[in-house]
């Protein structure tokens, strides 16, 4: 049945026509189904990735694939009550697939911008802490990949420490610890084409130094090659061969003299070498070893997912090197550390070692005590407090008390004449100076010593 009726020359259809359009209305308002958008959402995150593993990212991966895919986990989300048990366990896989792409490209985006073809970097006021966050969860969860940028990031994080440790060099006044330790980390980068631009950098800061000084930095710059010094030690070298060539007639006289004399007068406790110098007493006493590296094995903070658990991360170092907390890895053992409920470093770890949080001093304190060297000489490993990258600290005031932002923990196993052989839960196994280690280590002078 159909009535038409005429009303102010418009014609107007009601009865079946009026209820077929009704009819039309209603079906277009109909909600999208939950399991539609859910499989839409599943087949955006399979494109964000190269595999059915989801171990590699897609070739192509971009900011507007993610983008659209996180749109559709919204949509998702707003549905998720419609959800069958089943399709929840779906739509939280998507969304760990969705977050691990996203740091994938974070990841991706920081090394190709700021690492080119010459391998030098490009931003020197870079903040890698983020990167290094990002990089430690796709350690965790997406290994295979993390596995093909490690050396990017280590040497991108190399590059920060030294060009960090050069301006901290140039801005202040010159020591020659700083120098020291600004020119290991730019020899631990190994690229010639960063060690041309800021090996010469450290030019400056020598000329600053006292004359005496500035010619054992010259010889070290020239060692480490830098061009500069590399020519001044080369004039040194061919003007102090003139010298020693005047005076050679006279040396060599004298030193024949000299040996005729040892061979005739040497005590009865001594006797006289080939080359006319004594032999040492055989009743002596021993002296002790000049070097020991008690070899303590490495343990990432950044494969645990903790980029602020390096204090629990050296103590289980030097517990393992000890026999001891064996039943643990760091996943298990920072579920042990004590949490201060106030913050407080001295009472406990203050916040959480699994991220960052901005107002909270992240650590906790031992109790302090020296000399620490002689545990290691004992076969004890050493826990100790510095600062990162062994930078200057950066203090700040808190509740509680002073406290040093930068801090970092490490774990000291060795040492030669100059150097302290580090196990560093955030950069490896590594030699640094005496003198650029006891700078970082005298701001607190905490330290613990596994026994």
């Amino acid at each position: 049945m159909k009535t038409t009726i005429k009303a102010g020359g418009a014609i107007i259809l009601s009865g079946l026509l009026l209820a077929g359009c009704g009819g039309q209305a209603k079906a277009s308002q109909t909600k999208p189904s939950s399991a539609s958008q859910l499989t839409l959402m599943t087949k955006q995150i399979k494109n964000l990735y190269a595999d059915s593993k989801y171990e590699m990212p897609a070739k192509g991966l971009s900011k507007s694939m993610l983008t659209k895919a996180d749109n559709q986990k919204a949509k998702v989300y707003k549905l998720r009550g419609d959800l069958s048990k089943a399709q929840k366990k779906i739509f939280r896989v998507n969304q760990e697939q969705l977050i691990a792409a996203k740091r994938i490209f974070s990841v991706q985006s920081v090394l190709n911008t700021q690492l080119g073809k010459d391998q030098i970097l490009k931003d020197e006021g870079l903040e890698v802490q983020k990167l290094n966050t990002d990089f430690a969860y796709l350690q965790k969860h997406k290994a295979k990949f993390a596995e093909t940028i490690k050396d990017k990031v280590n040497l991108l994080n190399s590059e920060v420490k030294a060009v960090a440790l050069v301006k901290s060099t140039l801005s202040g006044d010159s020591v020659q610890d700083k120098i020291d330790q600004a020119r290991d980390a730019i020899n631990a980068v190994n690229v010639k084409a960063f060690k041309d631009k800021y090996l010469p950098q450290l030019d400056e800061a020598i000329k600053k130094l006292p004359k005496d000084q500035q010619a054992e930095q010259a010889k070290k710059q020239a060692a480490a090659g830098d061009p500069q010094q590399a020519a001044v030690a080369k004039a040194a070298a061919a003007s102090s061969s003139r010298a020693q060539a005047a005076a050679s007639s006279q040396t060599v006289t004298q030193a024949a003299a000299t040996r005729s004399t040892a061979s005739t007068s040497a005590p009865q406790n001594q006797t006289s070498n080939n080359n006319g110098g004594a032999a040492s007493n055989s009743n002596a006493a021993a002296q002790p070893s000049s070097s020991k590296v008690l070899g303590v094995q490495f343990i990432s903070q950044e494969a645990a997912g903790a980029p602020m658990g390096c204090e629990a991360a050296s103590a289980l170092e030097a517990l393992h090197y000890k026999g001891r907390a064996a039943g643990h890895n760091l996943a298990t053992f920072l579920k042990t550390m004590p949490i201060a409920a106030n913050g407080n470093p001295y009472q406990g770890f203050g916040g959480t070692p699994y991220a960052v949080v901005n107002g909270v001093y992240q650590s906790i304190f031992p109790s302090a005590f020296t000399p620490w060297v002689s545990q290691v000489a004992a076969g004890n490993p050493v826990v100790a407090w510095v600062t990162l990258n062994y930078q200057v600290p950066q203090w700040r005031h808190y509740d509680w008390g002073n406290g040093i932002d930068n801090a970092h923990v490490v774990t000291v196993d060795g040492y030669n004449t100059g150097s302290m052989h580090i196990v560093d839960p955030e950069n490896g196994t590594y030699w640094i100076s005496k003198s650029a280690f006891n700078a970082a280590y005298s701001y607190t002078k905490f330290a613990v010593a596994i026994q």
